[in-house]
């Protein structure tokens, strides 16, 4: 329930205090000595970002999201250099998206597209995945793409690290602070109703994902954006079996799994429809029954020493879906100095850092280093969507 009284003053404020609602909050305090106030309902990595997949690469359709992957992995490789606090616990294992005949010719337009910009990505038959993995059973396959330099960041550390950086330069954290409105004053932004009182900012940053949309209706602001649940569960893997030594996505299958701890490896095999939920909803024991079902399948078909693993636990959350799977970066139309970072797809982490950088230099009015302009919202009107 909202309440009256003012709770705090601040010249910006972020709505969110994940992985980009902390990206973005360090940036601007790397940029600006204006006051700047995150704002969450839970802990720092209370929602999405506490309970990600952690894997990254540089695999993507278009230029673009390319550009921003490889911002992205700049920082995690020389984090001592750009943030200089924390650390991302990145592991370069490598990526490996392994493809059948009917993905072939996707797959190495993609690789074509990674290569053209630099980045160090190839297209790997089935004797050299073979080689890079030999838990593969490659039968069925007619190649991949690997990236040596993908692999693993830890999110924890991440989100941690910006924040505490942020905070060491007066940005303030608040948490436990649910908002329950954008508050708008003759078409301009004045602030944030909470269930803890007002909090007076004349530009709000909206990086809230799916459930934000609660907040942008009322300003006649429809965010196409679903939440989908995504289950992943950890499994241990019998001893004396092959032992997996990067992160796989099987195109196929439809699994991706990738190391975790000793013998323990981290799953998630998806359906051809991801189940529209609530945000933060958990799995049930017949989802996860079904989703064990699925990675058993998959592993006996492509990862044939892991099929007798056992699930150690599951971990359930959502993530949010745009019409073309791209995210909304943009100022909001009609409402004066409300901007939207929101429908990632599941791209979060590998372009945090750019995300971060891109919408620090846009609201402080500066020219950001890349244009993000095709990801605006507007573009589902105006039928231009992100291949």
């Amino acid at each position: 329930m909202s309440t009256r009284e003012k709770l705090a003053q601040a010249d910006i404020a972020v709505i969110g205090a994940g992985v980009m609602g902390a990206s973005i909050a360090y940036q601007l305090a790397r940029r600006t000595d204006k006051s700047i106030v995150v704002v969450d309902q839970y802990s720092p990595l209370g929602g999405m970002s506490g309970r990600s997949f952690g894997q990254i690469r540089l695999h993507y359709s278009n230029p673009l999201m390319l550009e921003m992957a490889m911002r992205g992995y700049e920082y995690f490789t020389n984090w001592d250099k750009f943030v200089g606090y924390g650390d991302p616990g990145y592991l370069p294992m490598g990526y490996l998206l392994i493809v059948v005949e009917k993905q072939l010719e996707a797959l190495n337009r993609n690789v074509d597209l990674a290569r053209s910009l630099g980045i160090d990505t190839s297209f790997v038959d089935p004797d050299q995945i073979k080689a890079i993995e030999p838990c593969i059973n490659t039968a069925g396959l007619v190649g991949g793409a690997w990236d040596p330099n993908g692999g693993y960041i830890d999110v924890a550390r991440i989100v941690l690290s910006w924040l505490s950086a942020a905070q060491e330069k007066s940005v303030n954290v608040m948490t436990g602070v649910k908002v329950d409105a954008i508050e708008t004053n003759t078409g301009r932004v004045s602030g944030l109703a909470t269930d803890q009182g007002l909090i007076e900012a004349p530009i709000v940053i909206d990086v809230t994902g799916s459930w934000g949309k609660e907040l942008t209706q009322p300003l006649g602001i429809d965010l196409p954006v679903e939440p989908r649940r995504i289950d992943t569960m950890y499994l241990a893997q019998p001893p004396g079996g092959c032992q997996l030594g990067c992160c796989i996505t099987d195109g196929n299958s439809n699994i991706a799994i990738r190391p975790h701890m000793g013998r323990e490896f981290l799953a998630g095999a998806y359906p051809s429809e991801m189940p529209v939920v609530p945000p933060l909803v958990d799995s049930d024991a017949e989802d996860d029954a079904a989703h064990l079902k699925r990675i058993e399948k998959s592993l006996s078909e492509r990862l044939p020493d892991f099929q007798d693993a056992k699930p150690v636990r599951s971990v359930s959350g959502t993530y949010d879906v745009t019409p073309d799977w791209h995210p909304i970066l943009g100022w909001a139309p009609n409402v004066e100095g409300l901007y939207l970072a929101t429908g990632f797809s599941g791209h979060g982490l590998k372009l945090a850092p750019s995300v971060g950088e891109v919408v620090a230099d846009t609201v402080l009015g500066k020219m950001p280093s890349l244009d993000v302009s095709p990801l605006r919202l507007e573009r589902f009107e105006q039928n231009e969507p992100m291949f």
